[in-house]
């Protein structure tokens, strides 16, 4: 009868929701709706300040939040983490088949992430270099020059998860729609041992030890340099400025992400399943990073706060007059490196 309909229907959401399949969804969609709405934001303060993309800096910034955005973007558009199923895939064409190839399988927002990663430690080393190889920092990181770091990286990130498209397999003639979009190893298990070995070491392990390497080595910099923080001390405050805002960003994202990374290491390894609450878990932690990023910034950037605050009505009647260049030309000392050479490098 209707009561016993009803019974039914209300006994399936509470285990939804204890199960945490209900609210793991909810979080995903918080997630990806703040991730999305902030980095549009950001996006919004660096287009409208186009001096700002002259720097090699502000330029990788403005592509991780792109980047970001594309995170949150991708969450809502993968069914399996807000809609909480598999999607039917009912007609027989090749759209449902990128879709499963691109979208479905999670291949897509699993990449951005990926490419976020590379390009916080294309970040990285940018800063380094603008510190310790002042002379070679204004030839290789020119803004032509960024903008294909940025496309190798975008290819290369695309290239490095490209395993996760070779071991999905998309059925056409399954009777059950919801099932032509399934997971299939292609090679034996001591293969595949291998394929995640390596596939760890190129989209994690790699790139935090480059970021481990530049920001160990700044760090030295700043407490070896005595001199410039009683001499020059609003140029030494300038680069550490800059220094933790990168090293803060690098920090969450190597927290967020080391999770999920080990758990899909032992998926590799025949340990666990993927598609498990805990995996899920891993999954909202590490794309919360997209959403924390934006906050790094404005946190950490005073130029950035005061361009995000000439966007709010009310906040431009307290908004002092601001040099755009004010904090685009300050010098650190480094005793090894003419002043000269460092003038447009560190900020």
């Amino acid at each position: 009868n209707v009561n016993y309909c009803a019974f039914l229907s209300l006994q399936k959401t509470v285990h939804m929701v204890f199960s945490g399949d209900l609210s793991q969804r909810f979080f995903f969609a918080a997630v990806a709706i703040i991730s999305f709405t902030g980095n549009v934001f950001f996006i919004v303060i660096i287009i409208r300040n186009r001096k700002l993309l002259r720097k090699a800096y502000h330029k990788i910034i403005l592509s991780l939040a792109i980047t970001d955005m594309m995170i949150g973007l991708c969450l809502v558009l993968t069914p399996v983490y807000i809609i909480g199923q598999k999607p039917a895939l009912t007609s027989k064409n090749v759209g449902s088949a990128m879709f499963c190839y691109i979208i479905g399988n999670q291949y897509l927002v699993f990449t951005l992430g990926i490419v976020s990663l590379y390009t916080v430690t294309l970040l990285a080393v940018e800063r380094w270099c603008a510190v310790f190889r002042p002379f070679e920092h204004r030839t290789t990181f020119r803004i032509h020059k960024v903008r294909q770091y940025l496309i190798i990286i975008w290819i290369a990130s695309f290239a490095t998860n490209s395993t996760h498209i070779l071991e999905t397999k998309y059925f056409l003639n399954n009777v059950n729609t919801t099932e032509r979009c399934v997971f299939q190893g292609i090679a034996s298990r001591e293969a595949r041992v291998v394929i995640g070995v390596v596939e760890i070491f190129l989209k994690f392990l790699i790139p935090f030890l480059i970021l481990v390497v530049s920001f160990t080595h700044l760090y030295r910099f700043m407490k070896d340099s005595l001199v410039v923080a009683t001499t020059h001390p609003s140029n030494y405050i300038a680069l550490t400025r800059v220094t933790h805002m990168a090293a803060a960003t690098s920090l969450v994202m190597v927290l967020c992400w080391f999770p999920n990374q080990l758990v899909y290491l032992l998926f590799k390894l025949d340990v666990v399943q993927l598609n498990t609450p805990f995996h899920k878990a891993t999954v909202i932690v590490c794309m919360f990073n997209s959403c924390l990023n934006p906050c790094i910034f404005l946190l950490s950037n005073k130029l950035y706060r005061k361009k995000a605050k000439e966007l709010l009505p009310k906040c431009r009647g307290s908004v002092k007059d601001f040099d755009l260049t004010s904090t685009e030309s300050k010098k650190v000392v480094q005793s090894v490196v003419p002043v000269e050479f460092l003038e447009r490098n560190i900020l």
